[in-house]
């Protein structure tokens, strides 16, 4: 009866060993398959900003530094509308954004940009 009982318990404790492997070779699976998911997100937001930047010098002329800022403020404008949920909390990036970028830019560049509330739009939400 002894022996019967501890097979029973070293049958139970190697099947459990089994299982347990196979579990965090799923989970190893899953996170690799996430963190491609995530550089893939921080591609196209990168693209996404490229993008705004590149509207944005078409109307004004910028230097080199400033497209770089600018490219770095939309690239966190992107970021930032991904992980806001709520609505007002997309509105408040959007007022940031615009904030950041009436500052960056020189008042007469802005007009330029104000004149159009389309593009202004766009580059803030």
């Amino acid at each position: 009866m002894k022996k019967i009982i501890a097979a029973f318990i070293l049958f139970v404790g190697c099947s459990l060993t089994a299982n347990a492997q196979e579990i965090k070779s799923v989970n190893s699976q899953e996170r690799k398959q996430s963190t491609e998911v995530i550089e893939t997100r921080k591609v196209d937001f990168n693209d996404l900003a490229k993008k705004d930047t590149h509207t944005l010098t078409k109307l004004i002329q910028l230097d080199e530094q400033k497209i770089k800022d600018l490219n770095g403020l939309f690239l966190y404008k992107h970021e930032a509308l991904n992980k806001a949920k709520e609505t007002r909390d997309k509105e408040q990036v959007s007022t940031i954004i615009e904030a950041k970028l009436r500052a960056t830019l020189s008042p007469e560049q802005m007009e330029k940009v104000a004149n159009q509330p389309n593009l202004l739009h766009q580059l803030t939400h």
